[in-house]
């Protein structure tokens, strides 16, 4: 019977170890990103050049010139998302719409909480509405 404990413990202790471990990658994971979020483009871009350096060996001028290239990319991914934003949001309250018209008062009251506090971390974390003409979609 001791034994049988002492194979439970261990079985315990591993199954612990592996959770612990499983959530430290991914909160180190998660602070990663949000660490690339709140630098913005430019922490992103050098982490990108960064990379491309270590595993290409890039020269100075190839660096430079890679540099620029990533900075125009991301200016013209930033434009895209602008335009893109409306039609976005639009998509996202038609689709809030059609859930609300599925659940009960209670429910509904609970899917607004948890839709503010989506908006809300989108603009904490900077996914949310980054540019003074932007405005939230109209709710259904």
């Amino acid at each position: 019977m001791c034994s049988g404990k002492a194979i439970a413990a261990v079985i315990l202790i591993f199954l612990l170890g592996a959770a612990t471990g499983g959530l430290t990658a991914h909160l180190i994971y998660q602070k990663r990103i949000e660490g690339m979020v709140r630098g913005g483009p430019g922490a992103f871009s050098s982490m990108i050049l960064d990379r491309m350096d270590r595993e290409l060996k890039l020269d100075s001028a190839q660096r430079e010139a890679i540099r620029t290239i990533i900075q125009e990319t991301h200016g013209e991914m930033r434009q895209l998302r602008r335009q893109l934003r409306p039609q976005t949001r639009e998509i996202l309250a038609r689709s809030e719409g059609r859930i609300k018209v599925l659940l009960r008062p209670e429910q509904r009251e609970a899917f607004d909480r948890l839709i503010e506090q989506r908006r809300r971390h989108g603009e904490e974390s900077g996914d949310g509405p980054p540019h003074e003409h932007d405005t939230p979609p109209s709710r259904p």
